[in-house]
């Protein structure tokens, strides 16, 4: 029987795999300098978790969940997004706060497959869990402007609005709800459900006729409160500072129920129709639902099968330096062995195949490994102490000492 793999999701090997590690890398490297440090939490978690932070009336909940019961009846969710398991494991471990968290690992969701879209899927995020300031919603947006400018994509437009808050929404709730009745027979099925059950969802559909009408629908910036205006006019004013370039998107609430006041979203015009890179926003009411204390917070998830698509990554970085060790019979293979791991030790990858194979099948195997020297070992080279070092792309091969194959290898 021939298997293949589930439908939306994928086998990432090489040069794929490659470029995954260097934009991770990049990743790691810049949130590191703003004091964030990884936290994995499990793939799973119980499904009340979701119903409670992301929304039962989301399209997360309603349509994208994988959820099963295990043998103890108990209902489980595989994680659809980062940031619940996040602050469950905040409270739960009972992690002081101010703290800066960030995370790399697979989601889940029900979705239709499409270009940079799958069920199982890569997110990157960052949560900063006890700070308020107007000022850190502008330092994350920088991270992620900051992050996308190092990996080559010099096209990310930022997108941010306000959703308010609770204190201010279910006014905007209302003109949204009068504004929309006596038009339920023009807007999707999906929306008239919405409409009663969370009328801010509507904002999420992607049908274009209710996009139409939504067009010209109440903004929710005009509803806030004396608060979350001032909250929005310093985080405009910090990114002005900073120098980072925005658009406001009135239309723009972000599909998870949790988010208050700031609300953005990357966006690439290479991508087509799904242009988003990601986003995120404040969420400082999440902490308390969960059952923690009155907590501030922000965030942000980017998805890395988009990012991969416009990633800019030099070959050079991308391919690792590999060595092939070559030898012409069995008497050659304890000196092989031993270079193998002096070379090693050095930090220098090196492949070794311990099968002896006629020399051309050998660097047949170097090159199917995309490997950019191979050192070639024979009865001369052992009783002379030397090596045949041999450039895989140029095929040029030359004698030379141990000590200048480290030279060769550490500087070039």
């Amino acid at each position: 029987m021939k298997y293949s793999r589930p439908k939306g999701t994928r086998d990432i090997l090489p040069p794929e795999s490659l470029r995954k590690h260097w934009v991770e890398t990049k990743f790691r490297k810049i949130v590191e300098r703003y004091g964030f440090v990884e936290v994995t939490t499990p793939i799973f978690e119980h499904t009340e978790l979701f119903l409670r932070s992301t929304g039962e009336s989301t399209d997360i909940v309603t349509k994208q969940m994988y959820t099963f019961t295990d043998q103890a009846n108990r209902s489980l969710t595989l994680r659809p997004e980062g940031t619940p398991g996040v602050v469950r494991a905040i409270i739960e471990n009972g992690v002081k706060i101010p703290n800066r968290f960030f995370y790399i690992g697979p989601m889940f969701r029900y979705e239709r497959p499409q270009k940079g879209r799958y069920r199982e899927f890569y997110q990157l995020g960052v949560e900063i869990i006890g700070e308020a300031s107007p000022e850190i919603d502008a330092e994350v947006i920088e991270i992620g402007a900051n992050f996308f400018s190092a990996i080559g994509i010099d096209d990310c437009l930022t997108q941010i609005n306000s959703v308010g808050c609770p204190k201010c929404r279910p006014k905007f709730r209302q003109e949204l709800v009068n504004f929309l009745t006596g038009k339920q027979d023009k807007i999707c099925q999906d929306c008239q459900i919405r409409l009663t059950k969370n009328p801010l969802r509507v904002f999420d559909c992607k049908n274009e006729g209710c996009q139409k009408i939504y067009e010209l629908a109440p903004k929710v910036r005009a509803s806030l409160c004396s608060e979350c205006a001032d909250h929005f006019k310093k985080v405009i004013t910090a990114l002005d500072q900073r120098k980072i370039s925005y658009t406001i998107n009135d239309r723009m609430v972000r599909g998870l129920d949790y988010y208050t006041k700031t609300a953005f979203e990357y966006i690439s015009t290479k991508l087509g129709a799904q242009d988003s890179l990601g986003g995120g926003g404040r969420y400082d009411n999440l902490v308390e639902e969960l059952g923690g204390p009155k907590t501030p917070a922000i965030g942000f998830a980017l998805g890395e099968e988009r990012i991969l698509i416009v990633a800019q990554p030099p070959n050079r970085v991308v391919q690792p330096r590999l060595v092939a060790i070559i030898y012409w019979s069995e008497k050659e293979l304890p000196y092989a062995k031993q270079l193998a791991k002096e070379l090693r030790n050095i930090g220098i990858s090196v492949y070794l195949n311990y099968e002896l194979k006629k020399l051309r099948t050998q660097l047949g195997y170097a090159n199917a490994l995309n490997a950019r020297y191979a050192i070639i070992i024979g009865e001369d080279e052992v009783a002379k102490n030397v090596l045949t070092l041999r450039d895989m792309e140029s095929g040029k091969q030359e004698t030379i000492s141990y000590q200048e194959l480290l030279t060769r290898l550490t500087t070039t």
